[in-house]
């Protein structure tokens, strides 16, 4: 496997929503449990791209094994912060690409003038947890009952990086 990881392509979307909604399925890693629509994946997207936000993609050939993003409010009095969403698809996990794709995305916010990075991560999703601590992350708190799926509730750990 030839993975590079590479800022947000328009060919690459169609497989990026693909990998969104492999990750999704699983239901246990991501808020969502399908991926959105393609015509919103796609407005979102060239949101990020128009605007020179994060969005990074870990790619082999033109399949997309993983991403990493980084969104920021519209309200100007907040845009010194920006909110990561990352994923890697199953098959291509333990293999150190979202510590690749984090290391692009922080890169590319702090060069951008972000001061502050904030996450959400289920408390179960050990190793989403520990690639962030070792990023630098440090732990705000948890937000207990957070989501309920299927009869069962998540807690989820909030995270913040400081520049």
């Amino acid at each position: 496997m030839a993975v590079e990881i590479v800022y947000l392509r328009e060919d690459l979307i169609p497989s990026l929503h693909q990998a969104l909604d492999s990750v999704a399925r699983e239901e246990i890693y991501v808020e969502k449990i399908v991926a959105p629509e393609l015509a919103d994946f796609e407005s979102f997207h060239h949101k990020l791209v128009a605007q020179n936000w994060p969005d990074y993609c870990a790619v082999d050939g033109q399949r997309v094994l993983g991403w990493a993003d980084i969104t920021r409010p519209q309200n100007p009095r907040l845009a010194h912060r920006g909110f990561l969403g990352m994923g890697v698809i199953s098959e291509a996990r333990a293999q150190g690409l979202g510590s690749k794709l984090l290391a692009a995305a922080l890169q590319h916010a702090q060069q951008i003038g972000i001061e502050k990075i904030e996450l959400s991560v289920y408390t179960d999703n050990l190793a989403a947890i520990h690639l962030y601590r070792k990023a630098g992350f440090a732990e705000i708190g948890v937000i207990h009952h957070y989501r309920k799926h299927k009869g069962r509730y998540f807690d989820c750990l909030e995270m913040e990086l400081f520049f």
